[in-house]
């Protein structure tokens, strides 16, 4: 047998089992007494079984009664719960949270984040800034919708796929006093007889490579390092020069950023967990169209400057 019983009846049956008296328990819900009487009767004549006795002193519950309160109020408790649970759940799907690497500017989150706002204005954009090893087990474990990463191995372990939304190309960071740091333009024939860091060769593929076939007097290493912003800061005292993408060379004053005249360029983009949620396919949908006017341009192991 189904029941759908009244949650008036309900509480008002739970307002009596407190109180232990009828006239209390209608003052304390603003109705009559005899009104009170009524929803009683109606919910136990629901049931099938009495809920409370009368003592001198006033309402007890019967065995049945204490029973069934005690089940009402934990499948309330349960309802609540339930509830809670099925807001967050509502809330997540309406938040969209993008993981960039903490400590260097976001690229393109801030790019994309007015367009899809004006298109999606009830979804909440949420930047969340940490290392790299915790960005993605955040992702894997579903904390994080999509992370801003480059075109690299990690960006293709098994469920996760990559996006490439831009390409670009590296610019030079170098000592004031390096006698590079003039210049407004640089390419790889001015950096002949430097040292060039890199963060990881992984980055950007082909690199090392063409520099070895093309110009093997120009030394080229990578060290993570290169993104700590004193580890940068002692490197170039010593004449080094760092290689990285442009929209994180500005964080690295006092250093000069001056650009490295290249035909090759490396994407960046959105690494995500296949499936790909409707959501962060309507983010990709909005952010494939802010860069839309970035032509894709494939690295060419022939390219000449």
């Amino acid at each position: 047998m189904r029941y759908a019983m009244n949650t008036k009846n309900l509480d008002t049956f739970i307002a009596v089992s407190k109180y232990s008296s009828i006239n209390a328990a209608a003052e304390g819900l603003f109705i009559s007494p005899p009104a009170l009487q009524q929803q009683l009767n109606r919910l136990e004549k629901e049931i099938g079984f009495k809920l409370f006795e009368r003592t001198p002193g006033g309402i007890r519950l019967t065995p049945a009664g204490g029973v069934f309160l005690e089940g009402i109020m934990k499948i309330r408790s349960s309802m609540e719960l339930l509830l809670a649970r099925c807001r967050d759940t509502d809330s997540m799907n309406r938040c969209l949270r993008i993981g960039a690497i903490s400590g260097l500017q976001p690229d393109l989150f801030p790019r994309v984040s007015a367009a899809f706002f004006q298109k999606y204005p009830d979804i909440i954009q949420k930047p969340v800034m940490e290392n790299e090893d915790q960005l993605f087990n955040d992702l894997d474990a579903g904390v994080l919708d999509a992370v801003e990463y480059y075109e690299c191995p990690r960006a293709h372990v098994a469920g996760r796929n990559f996006e490439p939304l831009i390409w670009e190309g590296r610019n030079c960071l170098l000592s004031p006093s390096h006698p590079l740091a003039s210049k407004q333009e640089l390419t790889l024939k001015d950096l002949r007889g430097q040292h060039i860091i890199v963060y990881r060769f992984e980055r950007i593929p082909g690199f090392q490579e063409y520099v070895m076939a093309h110009y093997p007097e120009i030394k080229v290493t990578e060290d993570p390092r290169v993104m700590d912003f004193y580890t940068m800061l002692r490197s170039f005292e010593d004449g080094h020069i760092g290689l990285v993408p442009p929209h994180v060379a500005s964080q690295f004053q006092p250093l000069r950023s001056v650009p490295l005249r290249l035909e090759m360029k490396w994407p960046i983009g959105l690494v995500y967990r296949e499936p790909c949620s409707p959501l962060l396919a309507q983010y990709i949908e909005v952010a494939q169209q802010v860069f839309s006017q970035h032509t894709a341009q494939a690295f060419n192991p022939d390219s000449r400057e």
